[in-house]
C-alpha cells in the first residue's frame, strides 16, 4: 500500500473517531460501527466495504454478531483474526446482558416467566442451542447449562451428562429451552424423542420437569402449555408401572 493511500485510510478513521467522541456512537450507520470495530483488528485498511460486506452476506447486524469464527471468513477481508475479534465482542455482549440478571433472585413460575428469563439471558443465534436451568424447591434458578449446536438445525447433548448434572440436593425441577434459529418453533420428531428421553431421566432421578420451550426470535412453543409434558410423563408412569421390577417391589412391600 502506497503512503498515499495509507495516510488517506488513517484520516478517515481519524475522521470517524472524532464523529463518534463528537456525536456518540448513536448517529453510526450499522456498516460504520462494523467499520469503527474493525480499525482495532484491521490495521492500514480501509474497513468500510467490509462493514458493507457483513451486512450483505448475513442479512442483519445481530447475525454478524453471532457468526461463528469459520462463517466470518467467507466475508471477503475477515481474516482469523477479525473473525476471533467478533467473536470476543460476541462473547462480551452476552456476559453483559447475563451480569444485569445474575445478582437478581429469578424465579420462574409460568411459562411466560421461563421466556422471560431467557429473553433476558441468551440471545437467539445462528447456530441452534439448547440450555437447561435447574430451580430449587421454590423454583428459583440455581444453575443452567449450555449445549451449542453443530448446525441451523441440530445440537447434540449426552444424556448421562445431563443426569449428572440435575442430580444435586438443590435441584428441585429443570426448565429446558432450545432455538429454532430459522424455522418454525413447532417441534420436530426428534424434539419430542429427546424430549421423553430427559424427562425420563429427570423422573427417573426425582427431578420434576417443568417444560421444554422452543424459541425463534418473535415466537415460542411451549411443551406444557400444549399438554405434551402430561403425556409424557404418564407414558412415563406407565412403563415404570407395567416394569416388572416394579412390580415385584410392589408386591414385596406388602
Amino acid at each position: 500500500m502506497s503512503n498515499t493511500n495509507e495516510n488517506t485510510h488513517n484520516e478517515h478513521r481519524k475522521r470517524l473517531k472524532n464523529k463518534i467522541k463528537k456525536f456518540g456512537t448513536e448517529v453510526l450507520e450499522p456498516h460504520e460501527l462494523f467499520e469503527a470495530l474493525l480499525t482495532y483488528a484491521i490495521p492500514r485498511k480501509d474497513t468500510n466495504p467490509i462493514g458493507h460486506d457483513l451486512l450483505e452476506h448475513f442479512g442483519a447486524f445481530h447475525k454478524v454478531i453471532d457468526a461463528s469464527y469459520y462463517d466470518l471468513q467467507k466475508v471477503h477481508g475477515i481474516g482469523p483474526e477479525s473473525a476471533l475479534f467478533f467473536n470476543i465482542i460476541s462473547a462480551v455482549v452476552e456476559l453483559y446482558n447475563k451480569s444485569k440478571t445474575e445478582d437478581r433472585i429469578v424465579k420462574i413460575n409460568s411459562t411466560t416467566d421461563c421466556v422471560q428469563y431467557f429473553r433476558d439471558n441468551f440471545r437467539i443465534k445462528n447456530n441452534e442451542f439448547m440450555v437447561l436451568v435447574c430451580l430449587n424447591k421454590l423454583n428459583k434458578v440455581v444453575k443452567h447449562f449450555v449445549y451449542k449446536g453443530t448446525s441451523e438445525t441440530e445440537v447434540e447433548f449426552d444424556l448421562r451428562q445431563i443426569s449428572n448434572k440435575i442430580i444435586d440436593g438443590n435441584v428441585s425441577g429443570v426448565v429446558l429451552f432450545h432455538t429454532h434459529p430459522s424455522g418454525s418453533v413447532e417441534p420436530s420428531e426428534a424434539d419430542v424423542a429427546s424430549t421423553q428421553r430427559i424427562i425420563n431421566s429427570c423422573l427417573f432421578n426425582g427431578i420434576n420437569f417443568l417444560d421444554h420451550i422452543i424459541l425463534n426470535e418473535a415466537e415460542h412453543y411451549s411443551f406444557n402449555r400444549n399438554g405434551i409434558v402430561d403425556i409424557m410423563k404418564k407414558k412415563y408412569s406407565d412403563f415404570v408401572k407395567t416394569n416388572d421390577i416394579y412390580n415385584d417391589i410392589h408386591y414385596n412391600k406388602k
